[in-house]
């Protein structure tokens, strides 16, 4: 009962908290300057789907996974060429990556920052882009929502099966 009240309290706050979602625009390589806070997110094995990179503008909003903190590592201080750099080391695979997709986070004219996602080859996954993303921005604060494609979900960790009995 306890954790029923809780979920429902939870619920509520989330539900009544205003939060507003930001828009994704597609951007290139060229369009990043300045400093930045990069964000690794998952990259827990080798060709890990849910490996993508968020480039966090250092102001005073700061975006960060809605994820426990062991599913992401944080990159302070790095200038656009550091950024890129790493971009590139832990995003490009040319055996199994497309290209690398580049979306700016930003609500209107304002750019709070930019998401980095590999494209894959569609014999990898079935799909191109392996996890879906939203963002919501709450005061000086954007919340990353992340979410596994569930036909990729279904390959990971249930080796195709329909059932888990299988």
């Amino acid at each position: 009962m306890k954790q029923l009240k809780l979920t429902f309290l939870l619920l509520l706050l989330f539900i009544t908290t205003p939060a507003v979602a930001l828009d994704l625009t597609p951007c290139n390589e060229r369009d990043i300057e300045g400093s930045f806070t990069l964000t690794l997110y998952s990259n827990l094995f080798i060709n890990d789907p849910e490996t993508f990179i968020i480039l966090d503008k250092q102001d005073d909003i700061k975006i960060t996974p809605y994820a426990p903190n062991f599913k992401y590592k944080v990159f302070e201080g790095l200038n656009e060429k550091e950024a890129i750099r790493l971009t590139k080391e832990f995003l490009n695979n040319p055996a199994f990556v497309s290209f690398i997709k580049c979306s700016t986070i930003g609500k209107n004219d304002e750019v709070f920052g930019y998401e980095l996602k590999p494209i894959y080859f569609p014999w990898i996954f079935g799909v191109l882009e392996p996890i879906e993303t939203v963002y919501k921005k709450e005061n000086n604060l954007i919340k990353v929502f992340i979410r596994l494609n569930p036909i990729v979900e279904k390959q990971i960790y249930n080796n195709g099966n329909k059932n888990i009995e299988d």
